[in-house]
Parts: C-alpha cells; sequence; structure tokens
C-alpha cells in the first residue's frame, strides 16, 4: 500500500499536492491514505482519500508498502518506518534543507512536481520523473463576471512587498486579499478579479499564480523559483524581476491602464492553464510510479 506523510493540514500548497497524489493514486486503483500527526483531515478542500495518524502509520508499516513525503522535517519520522521504497515528492527545492535530501545515501527516490524541482535535483545529480501539477475544476474560469480593476493577492509569502502595493495601488483598482479561505471561497474570489499579483520572490512552484490565470486572472509579478514554467513574461504573465518592487508597482500600472494587455495575457494564461488538468498529473504520476506502461 502507499501512505503519503505529512506535516499538518494547514493551508499550504503543499498540503494540497500531497492529499491530490493520494486521491490519485486511489481513484485509479492504488490505495493510498494519508498520514497526519494526529490522524486530521484539512477542511479547507475536498479529499476522498484515507486519514490516519502518524502513531497509525507505524502499527500499520510494513517493508512492502510504499511512503511519500515532500516536507524535509518529516524524513526522521520517515526514516524510521520500515518500508523499503521512500519517495520524495518534490515540491520545494529553494532551501538547504531540501537539497539534503538529494543525498544519495539517504537512499530516497523521487518525482519532481516542477520544473524547476526537475531541474535542482539534476543538478545536483540526481534525475527524476516530472509529475506537471493539475488544478481542480472549482477553479475553471467559465466566463464568469469579472470585476475590472479587481486586484487578487495572497498575502502570506511577501509582507513588505504587499505594504508598498496597498500604498501605491492605482486609483481605479480595488485590492482584495486571499487569506485562510476554503478553495472554494479562494476559486471564488479569483474568478471575480481582473489582476492576481505574484508577490512571493520564494514561491517553490508556482501554484498560486497557475490558480489565478485557471481562473482567468490576468497575471503580473514575481514568478519566485518556480514560476518560470507557465508565466512567460509578455505572452502568459506580465513578469518581474523577483524582489523588484518598484518594477512591480510600475507593471501593475501598466497592466491596469491597458485593457487590450490585460486580455492578451489574461486569454494565453487561460489556454496555458488548460494543461494543467489533475487527469494529466495521474496519468503521469502513474507512469512516474511504474504502474502503468511509459510508452
Amino acid at each position: 500500500m502507499f501512505f503519503y506523510v505529512l506535516p499538518g493540514t494547514g493551508i499550504y500548497g503543499g498540503v494540497k499536492k500531497g492529499f491530490h497524489c493520494a486521491d490519485l493514486l486511489s481513484g485509479s486503483g492504488h490505495p493510498c491514505a494519508v498520514a497526519t500527526p494526529d490522524g486530521s483531515r484539512p477542511d479547507w478542500f475536498a479529499s476522498a482519500c484515507e486519514v490516519i495518524s502518524h502513531a497509525t502509520l507505524r502499527t500499520r508499516c510494513t517493508e512492502a508498502d510504499h511512503i511519500f513525503f515532500s516536507c524535509p522535517t518529516d524524513a526522521p519520522f520517515v526514516d524510521s518506518l520500515p518500508a523499503r521504497a521512500k519517495t520524495v515528492h518534490m515540491q520545494g527545492a529553494n532551501t538547504p534543507a531540501d537539497r539534503e535530501l538529494f543525498a544519495p545515501a539517504r537512499g530516497y527516490r523521487f518525482i519532481s512536481h516542477g520544473m524547476h524541482m526537475t531541474y535542482e535535483l539534476q543538478r545536483h545529480g540526481r534525475v527524476a520523473p516530472a509529475v506537471p501539477m493539475g488544478i481542480p475544476e472549482v477553479f475553471r474560469w467559465r466566463g464568469e463576471s469579472k470585476q475590472p480593476g479587481r486586484v487578487a493577492v495572497l498575502p502570506r509569502k511577501g509582507s513588505d512587498v504587499l505594504a508598498a502595493l496597498r500604498a501605491q495601488l492605482p486609483r481605479a483598482c480595488e485590492l482584495i486579499e486571499i487569506d485562510g479561505l476554503s478553495e472554494v471561497a479562494a476559486a471564488e474570489r479569483l474568478k471575480s478579479a481582473d489582476i492576481f499579483i505574484a508577490i512571493s520572490t520564494s514561491e517553490a512552484f508556482g501554484l498560486p499564480p497557475l490558480e489565478a490565470m485557471c481562473a482567468g486572472c490576468c497575471v503580473v509579478g514575481f514568478p519566485g523559483d518556480g514560476g518560470f514554467e507557465f508565466m512567460r513574461h509578455l505572452d502568459t504573465a506580465y513578469v518581474v524581476a523577483n524582489g523588484d518592487v518598484n518594477g512591480l508597482m510600475a507593471a501593475l500600472a501598466t497592466v491596469a491602464a491597458s485593457p487590450p494587455l490585460r486580455e492578451a495575457l489574461r486569454s494565453r494564461g487561460l489556454a496555458l492553464s488548460g494543461r494543467y488538468t489533475l487527469d494529466q498529473e495521474r496519468e503521469a504520476l502513474l507512469r512516474a510510479l511504474g504502474l502503468v506502461d511509459a510508452a
């Protein structure tokens, strides 16, 4: 059996993608349970897989099982389990703790959840299958009404940038923050927004701006580490160099003042996001694990 170890159920992309992995495997006939510290299930998005506690996993795990994890802090617990197959579902590669997992002596297998992670693994001598992210259908924009000038932002990663954004917001714009919301509520806000501002310089795989593209937003801002996979300057997004706050404010003013530019970026970003489906993620995941023919 497969088990996916997570450090908690807070509102983080890595938590959601861990549950997606378990759901996709279980729905394909390969049962996978998620193990959280106390066996609790997140209440901010839907999931159908079994959830157990770390303590229960310790009693159930055998050598024949396969363990997934993505957070470096879970490595000691994973190392203590008897399963012979242990796979890092690589969702971040931009911290020393992440990179410590690359050492061959650790004995981990890898699957990569984005081109940035794939590159970092190869740069450190490890080659791993890439499993592109899939976006849940709840984010798919179906032509819902957009509010011109409504600017959405996730405030958690970039408080200093957020302060500048609040102070220098163009007059024609309205700022809405997406924080502490359920997936459904976050998707509704994104679908009503005209522009999404990416303010994180350390985003590992760029899930927020990709979800925003899927929701029909014109994306402007920092790509972080992983956003370059789909944030393409003046094609699918208006990209600003990481940390250039003045450049970000200027980019927002430019985009806010040009409806044709917004519509062009929105249209191409929306088209690109259509390639990132959960069905695609399932197929790539099964191939990466050798559960279907790679041909």
